[in-house]
């Protein structure tokens, strides 16, 4: 738990591709961090760092798994260790479930608390407080809730546009055909606009 004082530079080298697999791990972990709406940049490269040298701890015990699967899995196991030590709450089969991800969006942790994430015990009171609050708050109906998509409703012109462009996507002829009339569409209204002055390509 928290930032281990290790350095990427201890790492072994890497080749070429190793280095592009490593490069979108980080991109990867960066961009959870940032959905948690954590912004500080010095504060997000220290926690990529931990977690990617995690990661690579892993990654030469089990060679056949991607880097970035290695990372994020470490990111989520790092972030819901955390939030249930923070919470004293255990967490849905070890994960950080949406009412905790809520519960540190509900305490301002981007705003208030972003030198305290994911670093040990001991906490500030009132961050602690604010967080197991925020958590009652949330409560376990909002992580069972579900949206199910609805079809997009088109109004008459937009039915009529949708059904052609699938008319054409289905038969090619169709769309060479619609394709060439507009072609001729636009030279006839140039030719009207311009006249026999404008110069058409031979």
């Amino acid at each position: 738990m928290g930032q281990p004082d290790h350095s990427l530079a201890a790492l072994r080298p890497l080749n070429e591709g190793e280095l592009v697999e490593w490069e979108e791990a980080y991109v990867a972990v960066e961009a959870y961090l940032g959905a948690l709406r954590i912004r500080n940049r010095l504060l997000v490269a220290e926690l990529v760092r931990g977690i990617l040298w995690r990661a690579s701890a892993r990654h030469a015990q089990e060679p056949g798994v991607s880097v970035r699967s290695l990372a994020m899995d470490e990111t989520l196991k790092e972030i819901a260790e955390w939030t249930k030590q923070v919470l004293a709450e255990p967490l849905q089969q070890g994960r950080l479930a949406a009412r905790g991800r809520l519960a540190l969006l509900l305490t301002d942790m981007p705003g208030q608390w972003q030198s305290v994430f994911l670093t040990p015990e001991p906490w500030p009171p009132a961050f602690v407080e604010a967080m197991r609050k925020s958590y009652l708050s949330a409560g376990p109906q909002f992580a069972a809730l579900t949206m199910t998509p609805r079809p997009l409703e088109l109004n008459a012109i937009g039915s009529g546009a949708a059904q052609w462009w699938e008319t054409m996507d289905r038969r090619p002829v169709v769309r060479k055909m619609f394709f060439f009339f507009l072609i001729v569409l636009i030279v006839a209204g140039l030719w009207f606009i311009f006249g026999p002055d404008i110069k058409l390509p031979r």
